[in-house]
């Protein structure tokens, strides 16, 4: 069994290998071996992780509010807009597939919280608007989010800085084409 290196020694090669990479001329060399880090030395660990952990800790808010954490994200996109959304808009913002969105946005219509309806002028669409119910649901939010905020037990100015670290994550890496970018 190999030893296991340490995260500096592990860092050190990732920075060699993206030199490397930045010095390779030839699309078809062979990339250098690198070993396997542990689970707690991987990006795409740590975001899972995190993901599943923040979800976790905001269940019990949302539960108050009476909506999931991906209707509670339609809302919030409601709510910004204010005023009604087609269902393709909503699927690009949220970064969800109409397959998706579209049971979920029947159950937000079952709870009274917002509408779906077909413009004379192009049947085609669906536009989702907030009811008048849907639209008192963020005032409640709001302090719901402040509450959120202390249980965190995390300098606010810290949660901003991480939410705008992954947010340029989310809009540099990887591919270019045709990626949608999350506005401030």
């Amino acid at each position: 069994m190999q030893p296991q290196r340490s995260m500096a020694a592990n860092r050190k090669t990732g920075a060699m290998a993206r030199q490397t990479k930045k010095k390779n001329v030839s699309a078809d060399a062979p990339i250098a071996p690198v070993d396997m880090p542990g689970l707690d030395s991987h990006l795409c660990f740590a975001l899972y992780a995190a993901s599943n952990h923040m979800t976790r800790l905001f269940a019990p808010f949302l539960e108050k509010l009476g909506v999931t954490y991906p209707q509670y994200l339609v809302l919030v996109v409601l709510w910004e807009r204010g005023g009604p959304q087609g269902v393709g808009e909503l699927a690009a913002l949220l970064r969800m597939d109409l397959g998706t969105l579209s049971p979920m946005l029947k159950r937000l219509e079952a709870k009274g919280l917002v509408t779906r309806r077909r413009p004379a002028a192009d049947e085609r669409r669906v536009l989702v608007d907030l009811t008048t119910k849907g639209v008192s649901l963020r005032k409640r939010t709001e302090q719901m989010l402040g509450e959120f905020y202390c249980y965190l037990n995390v300098p606010v100015a810290d949660l901003f800085d991480l939410k705008d670290r992954l947010r340029l994550f989310v809009n540099s890496a990887g591919p270019r084409e045709g990626q949608v970018t999350v506005e401030n």
